[in-house]
């Protein structure tokens, strides 16, 4: 039993009256009492004969349709005589109408003999207001009954009316004796041969006696003008059908030999999508999606691209059931690895149905995914509704174990930063639906697959933000799965200090866990334990590795922490390894800024022992300094950086500091430093210590009291900032050939720059160590370039070298100050600043001077390119791919990462 409700409409004339006919009495909705009245204008009939019995007697049935998708109606109603007559003593008819929403039957479609025989119940008002809806409870569809009607009415006769109405309309003639119940019954036959979604757009009535033009099949005594003819006693093929019907025809044929005719009706009743007889090729396409689900099937089988839509049609549909259960299964399994969240609730529907038989499927399913989720340009964090679906059948930890081993080896292209977010979304993951602590966890192929990928179980740590007992209970559970512990965090937890070995043990072995180790101690604030190793380790290398130094920066960059002693601490380190502090600008906004400066210092103690990272340090600050102006914004923030600096230098004042006095004692010296007494102190340190090395090696590279030269060069060959030279240091390093170049303004424009630069290069061999110590003393000098800066440098430098048309010299010049700055000249940054700003430009050039040149071969046909010209283009061809292949290392080598955790 089905329950719909209907509008409803009583049409006719009021008792004694002398009105034309037309509504008497309506309900409130879906229509206006004037709409409802056009509607059954619209589908009128005709006169109706005098004579109560007989051919074309009353009472007479029209179905129909009205309004527009998605708001589409059946109609249907009954005229029939009254006892009533009207003024002039002629009888009355009423004619009862309702019209349901197609949309509620739709899914459970209903027989238009079922809707007569509720319509015919019904005892409409023909007086009063306006009324409800109606509630209409018509019998379900059934295939069988109607299956026996089509064969008790001649199965071709109806098969090939239901055809012709393919083509316009049919008139069925000869059936004058026929019932009412007979010829409603035929139209339902007809109907039940077409897909159901064609009675959105079904007319038909059991007699008419006019045109009845908007009637698409109708019983009559003679067929219509421009209609195909049905004889009610013969087929009367008069007129053939068109080629579309004559297909729709032959596939009705086709498919009842091979399958029972209510199986069919009951197929074409699943086909209910609104359809309109414009589109006649739907019906044959219908007929033809017979084998659809094994075709569904097939596409899930062979894993073919784009075809979820008709795997969640028919997961929807109860066609599902037309294939086996492991085929079920398989489908299932497509739609889930589609990844599309919003198909969870029919895959949760589903998943039970079929998981006897696709069990193993459906997770793997679910687990590529996932995985699809997480590698996404940015990780889909409605990843975690499908743990809820894992975690609902209890299959948490099969589920968590493959996204763990999926993420190993990444299927999906992108690169650091992506994995990273993929990673950081799983540990999310894991840390929501795990709980170390419970026994049920103690074995899980979980911590079997993690004990595997250090870097993702690494990252649960770092994230945690439970405090010490949590990180307690993930430590003991990661390290339970391991042969070996994980050295160093049971003495963090403990609050003993990390040893030096286990430092060096975790950076050879897993570097992820040295990161990890320190990460966690800024999230706990105990990072005073876990310093003295990270920066024991830097300072026992012979040299610190580009790797190295993006381990560091890395680290403690990302790290979080709320411990103002540990920011000053890990802006120290990263200074020294040529990275800007990051904590700074905010410690000067703190309420007490000492732990912060304690933090520093005690920082700088320990790594100003290591003169070549001490001189990176210097560098870095006074870049940092120059480029962030700390104190700008009041008093106490002057203060703050004022103090820092004068702390750091009276730690070792052995140390040349003269560079931070172009950023402090400037001309005109800035006002928010002026005004503090604490400058004074500072300012004098800044001027004796400038006195102190000036005198020897300044303006000149000569050599420090340290044994370093001026730019930065030990006389073992390597670089103060731990840096090899480019070669080995040439003796005109500290020649007086370089005296005597003054000093430069710290706004001194790029052309002034260029001329300092040429000058110190002019008596010098042209190597690129020269060029390494003439760049050098621009900074000793007091400009300190910025990467984009440098790079207007080098143009000028070109620009000034040329000589007439011979370019040569002016490119190795360019060339080699480009490889002295590259090469750490003026510090990582700034080399990493200026391959940006070098490979920006000279893409730039390429492109327009390519363009250039196709434009003079495109308007000058009689022109050919010289061979020397395209011998050059091909060696042009050749750097460009061969640069486009080194990766993320930019030009010349700048900016190159490491695997993850390489340390």
């Amino acid at each position: 039993m089905v329950q719909v409700t209907a509008g409803w409409a009583l049409s006719g004339k009021r008792p004694g009256s002398s009105d034309d006919y037309g509504v008497l009495n309506c309900s409130r909705e879906p229509f206006s009492k004037a709409s409802f009245g056009r509607i059954l204008r619209q589908y009128g009939l005709g006169t109706p004969p005098a004579h109560r019995t007989g051919e074309g007697a009353l009472p007479w049935v029209t179905v129909s349709w009205v309004g527009e998708a998605p708001d589409r109606y059946l109609g249907m109603s009954i005229e029939d005589w009254t006892e009533h007559r009207d003024g002039s003593g002629r009888p009355v008819a009423f004619t009862k109408y309702i019209c349901v929403p197609y949309r509620d039957v739709q899914a459970t479609p209903v027989s238009y003999a079922a809707l007569y025989r509720e319509l015919n119940r019904l005892e409409l008002p023909m007086d009063g207001p306006e009324g409800d809806l109606v509630t209409l409870s018509p019998p379900e569809y059934s295939a069988a009954d109607l299956a026996r009607d089509i064969d008790r009415f001649d199965r071709k006769k109806v098969m090939r009316t239901a055809a012709l109405l393919l083509d316009g309309r049919v008139d069925i003639v000869g059936a004058g004796e026929a019932s009412l119940q007979d010829r409603l019954a035929f139209l339902d036959a007809v109907a039940a041969l077409l897909p159901y979604g064609y009675r959105a757009d079904f007319t038909g009535a059991t007699w008419a006696t006019g045109s009845a033009n908007k009637i698409r099949l109708a019983f009559l005594r003679r067929a219509r003008d421009n209609a195909n003819e049905v004889g009610w006693r013969n087929q009367g093929e008069r007129i053939p059908p068109s080629p579309t019907a004559g297909h729709y025809l032959q596939w009705l044929d086709r498919l009842l030999s091979r399958r029972d005719l209510p199986w069919l009706v009951g197929y074409l009743a699943g086909g209910a999508e609104p359809c309109d007889f414009s589109d006649k090729r739907s019906a044959v396409q219908h007929l033809a999606d017979v084998e659809w689900p094994q075709q569904v099937a097939r596409y899930a089988e062979e894993r073919r691209q784009g075809k979820e839509e008709d795997a969640r049609r028919l997961l929807l549909s109860p066609r599902r059931d037309e294939i086996s259960p492991s085929a079920q299964g398989r489908v299932l399994a497509y739609l889930i690895r589609a990844a599309e969240p919003g198909d969870l609730k029919l895959i949760g529907e589903r998943w039970d149905q079929v998981a006897a038989t696709g069990g193993s499927e459906l997770i793997e399913a679910l687990v590529d995914a996932a995985a699809r989720l997480l590698w996404r340009e940015e990780p889909d964090k409605r990843v975690s509704d499908y743990v809820r679906l894992a975690r609902e059948r209890r299959l948490t930890d099969q589920f968590l174990a493959g996204v763990v081993e999926a993420l190993r080896v990444p299927g999906f292209t992108g690169g650091a930063a992506k994995h990273r977010a993929a990673l950081d979304m799983a540990a999310d993951l894991i840390r929501d639906h795990v709980d170390p602590a419970a026994p049920a966890w103690a074995n899980s192929k979980l911590l079997a697959e993690l004990t595997n990928e250090s870097r993702l179980a690494a990252r649960l740590l770092v994230a945690e933000p439970g405090g010490a007992d949590r990180v307690r209970a993930w430590v003991r559970w990661l390290g339970s799965g391991r042969s070996d512990a994980l050295p160093g965090f049971g003495e963090l937890l403990a609050g003993r200090e990390i040893s030096l070995k286990d430092f060096r043990g975790l950076m050879k072995g897993a570097p992820e866990w040295a990161a990890a180790l320190v990460q966690v101690a800024g999230r706990l604030g105990r990072l005073e334990p876990v310093m003295p190793a990270l920066i024991g380790w830097m300072k026992g290398q012979p040299e610190i590795s580009l790797a190295a130094r993006e381990f560091v920066k890395k680290t403690l960059s990302q790290m979080e922490s709320e411990e103002p002693g540990g920011w000053g601490a890990a802006d120290v380190v990263l200074l020294t390894v040529g990275a800007p502090c990051v904590h700074l600008k905010k410690a000067v906004l703190l309420p007490d800024p000492a732990t912060y400066h304690s933090g520093f210092v005690w920082a700088w103690q320990r790594v100003r022992q290591d003169r070549g990272m001490a001189a990176t340090f210097i560098r870095e600050l006074a870049s940092a300094l120059r480029d962030q102006r700390p104190w700008a914004g009041g008093p106490a923030r002057a203060d703050t950086v004022i103090n820092l600096v004068r702390a750091v230098i009276v730690e070792d004042e052995g140390l040349d500091w003269t560079i931070l006095r172009t950023v402090l004692d400037t001309e005109p010296s800035d006002p928010a430093l002026e005004g503090r007494p604490a400058f004074v102190e500072l300012r004098r340190l800044l001027r004796e210590n400038q006195g102190r090395f000036e005198p020897v090696f300044a303006p000149a590279l000569g050599a420090t009291p340290d044994g370093f030269t001026s730019d930065g060069y030990a006389s073992d060959g390597f670089a103060s900032d731990g840096m090899p030279p480019p070669g080995p240091p040439p003796p005109s390093l500290g020649a007086p050939a370089l005296e005597g170049l003054g000093r430069l303004a710290s706004d001194a424009d790029v052309d002034t720059v260029a001329d300092f630069y040429m000058r110190a290069m002019r008596p010098l061999e042209a190597n690129v160590a020269n060029a390494t110590a003439a760049i050098k003393a621009v900074a000793a000098a007091g400009r300190l370039l910025k990467g984009a800066e440098a790079h207007t440098v080098v143009l000028r430098v070109w620009g000034s070298n040329v000589d007439g048309s011979n370019y040569q010299w002016a490119d190795k010049q360019a060339r080699l100050l480009v490889e002295a700055i590259a090469q750490g000249a003026l510090g990582s940054a700034v080399a990493r600043d200026f391959a940006d700003a070098l490979a920006g430009h000279a893409s730039q050039e390429i492109s327009y001077q390519l363009r250039l040149l196709e434009a003079v071969s495109s308007h000058a046909p009689f022109w050919e390119m010289p061979p020397q010209v395209r011998t050059r283009l091909e060696e042009c061809k050749a750097t460009i791919e061969r640069l486009a292949k080194s990766g993320r290392g930019g030009l010349f080598g700048l900016g190159r990462r490491g695997k993850s955790g390489d340390g």
